[in-house]
């Protein structure tokens, strides 16, 4: 079951990576809601540049920027069954947001998060982007040593992306 979903995400990017003219290009686009748009950026094998965002200091590497109009859409590819969108996922598509309102001047409405099983329109609303800008803010404040933790659980320390900046780890 794994190798199938594996072998579905990388026949998906293969397939959007193509001319997209043509009609499998045409269907997949269709299937996750981005029918009409064109593709301006691609990270599929792993060569599309990083967007940066020095104001928030963060940076990311959406899948896919799709672009109709003056409308641009982020769409991250998941090799996960869900039965509903991760909060971890959301907060990574509300980050591309960010990014992408930075980097291009234009603020996405939406983005999408492909799972194996289905596909999730997500709104660059007002709860999900002061949730992300929040926890962006907490990282800052973990990485500046502004934020005290009353009760330190050192367990999971040696697997947390934060351990080489974390006060409580040195």
């Amino acid at each position: 079951m794994v190798i199938a979903v594996v072998i579905l995400i990388i026949g998906l990017a293969y397939i959007l990576s193509q001319n997209e003219t043509t009609p499998v290009v045409r269907e997949v686009k269709r299937t996750v809601g981005i029918k009409g748009y064109r593709s301006i950026y691609s990270d599929s094998a792993g060569k599309g540049g990083t967007l940066h965002s020095d104001a928030l200091m963060i940076s990311g590497k959406p899948d896919y920027i799709f672009k109709r109009s003056n409308d641009l859409i982020p769409v991250e590819l998941k090799s996960t069954t869900v039965d509903m969108p991760l909060e971890k996922d959301i907060m990574q598509l509300a980050v591309y947001f960010l990014l992408i309102e930075e980097n291009y001047g234009i603020r996405p409405k939406s983005g999408r998060l492909v799972y194996a099983n289905r596909a999730y329109e997500i709104s660059n609303n007002y709860y999900i982007r002061n949730k992300v800008l929040n926890i962006i803010k907490e990282m800052g404040n973990i990485k500046d040593g502004n934020m005290r933790r009353y009760r330190v659980d050192r367990s999971g320390c040696h697997t947390c992306l934060y351990r080489d900046i974390c006060q409580y780890t040195k």
